[in-house]
């Protein structure tokens, strides 16, 4: 059952339920009142002749039963009796009889003098209300008994009752169906929110309910739209993070076909024998530098794999004995390529991780070297700056193209693919330097021009602190 229905049926249950036995209650209570009244009028009337017989009773030696008689008789002709039928009996006779008494009325229980006693009562005269009372007579009794007609209240409670019925069935139909249209007001919205929810949930992800109202149902929509929103960049995140997962392990298999096809081959050759020293040793010398660069393809993998999941441990360290550490790792393999290698450092202490930034500058200065056509000179300066340092590395190689520039930090990527081949290059030094500078929460930039060279600048957000006392 849908909940619109479910709110149509609540509604109009509650709108009869409430118009039910509110209109009861009140022909009931109607009904009441207006009953006491005719009975209290009726008793009113029963005492006035109670009354009347008593004084002329009283007025002579003996009972005149002629004269009671009489004036019983007298007064229903002026219309002053209400009853609709009376008796008045003593122990001897019959003195006045108006209209048929029921068994009834005359099972009633005696009274006491002065006293009277009455019961309600249904018969084929219809409702009414006999009532008994004794009349002192001298030495005798007299008994006096009436019914009064109280068919009129009860009729008109029918009526009341049959128009009720008629106004009952109306205001239901005109309640369902006052339920069913606010139903379909209160939940167009519900519904309008539900379909966007399916055609998200169907793979729509432009879809938005974009409901505009300030009550619970415009705040429902707004949220769903920016839930909406942020599973959508999400997905396109994740989509985008896929195609480079599916680039970088093909440009992987393609990095390592080469170099496993020349150690399969130059093996093979190995194998078979029967080669001279000179071809021999080229033989090993290649599968020797290939397996050495696969070797250095699988740590670059590493680092870039352990960089996704570990934290950083930050250690605070002076900068000149950092890059101190630096000139004193990379210079020599620098002179051996006829490179020059130059470090500066401001003598302040500032917070990072020391082996990631030394791979980070390490990386920066072999990919500097590589630019070279000879000798040439790389110069790497260090530089604290509020709230951590900045690292400048500057050579005069060859320098790149404004389309390389963009490129560069993506996995495999070489600005020439024959060169860095030879010279045992992967296209991972870069990669891995983006990803320690976004631990650090830093930026790296570049800016080169052909043949002018090329400048690496990378910031790393730390602490900086005061000057080294050492």
């Amino acid at each position: 059952m849908s909940y619109r229905l479910k709110l149509t049926i609540t509604i109009s249950l509650l709108i009869a339920l409430s118009f039910g036995i509110g209109g009861t209650l009140m022909i009931t209570t109607s009904f009441n009142s207006t009953l006491e009244k005719e009975t209290q009028a009726a008793l009113h009337s029963f005492e006035t002749v109670q009354n009347t017989l008593f004084l002329l009773n009283s007025l002579g030696e003996q009972t005149d039963y002629d004269s009671l008689g009489g004036a019983l008789s007298q007064m229903r002709e002026q219309n002053s009796a209400l009853w609709q039928a009376l008796t008045l009996v003593s122990a001897e006779q019959l003195i006045y009889r108006d209209g048929d008494l029921t068994e009834e009325a005359f099972s009633l229980p005696a009274p006491e003098q002065g006293q009277c006693s009455y019961a309600p009562v249904a018969d084929d005269m219809g409702h009414g209300l006999l009532v008994k009372s004794l009349i002192a007579a001298g030495d005798e009794t007299m008994e006096l008994t009436a019914r009064f007609d109280l068919s009129t209240v009860y009729e008109t409670r029918a009526a009341q009752q049959k128009l009720y019925l008629i106004i009952y069935v109306i205001v239901v139909l005109f309640g369902i169906l006052s339920a069913a249209l606010l139903s379909f007001a209160m939940t167009l919205r519900l519904h309008r929110l539900t379909r966007t929810v399916r055609q998200i949930a169907g793979g729509d992800l432009n879809k938005r309910s974009r409901l505009t109202d300030q009550d619970e149902f415009g705040q429902l929509s707004r949220d769903l739209d920016s839930m909406a929103d942020k599973m959508q960049e999400n997905i396109t995140k994740l989509e985008s993070e896929m195609q480079r997962q599916e680039s970088f392990m093909g440009a992987f298999a393609h990095e390592l076909k080469t170099p496993m096809t020349s150690i399969i081959g130059f093996s093979d050759l190995l194998r078979q024998g029967n080669l001279d020293e000179n071809t021999r040793m080229m033989a090993a010398d290649y599968i020797h530098s290939e397996s050495r660069r696969l070797e250095r393809l699988s740590f670059k993998l590493l680092d870039l794999l352990l960089l996704k999941k570990d934290g950083l441990a930050l250690k605070r360290v002076s900068l000149n004995a950092y890059m101190a550490e630096i000139q004193r790792a990379m210079g020599p393999v620098m002179k051996e390529r006829n490179v020059r290698l130059v470090c500066k450092a401001d003598r302040q202490k500032v917070v990072l991780e020391p082996d990631l930034v030394k791979s980070l500058l390490y990386n920066l200065i072999d990919n500097a070297s590589k630019a070279m056509d000879g000798e040439g000179i790389i110069a790497v300066k260090a530089t604290a700056i509020p709230g951590g340092c900045e690292f400048q590395v500057v050579d005069n190689g060859r320098g790149m193209e404004a389309d390389q520039l963009s490129r560069i930090t993506e996995a495999f990527y070489r600005v020439d693919k024959a060169r860095s081949r030879s010279q045992g290059g992967a296209g991972l030094g870069l990669a891995l330097c983006k990803q320690i500078v976004e631990l650090h929460n830093g930026a790296i930039r570049f800016a080169s021009e052909p043949g002018k060279g090329t400048r690496v600048i990378v910031t790393l957000y730390g602490k900086a602190g005061g000057r080294d006392e050492a």
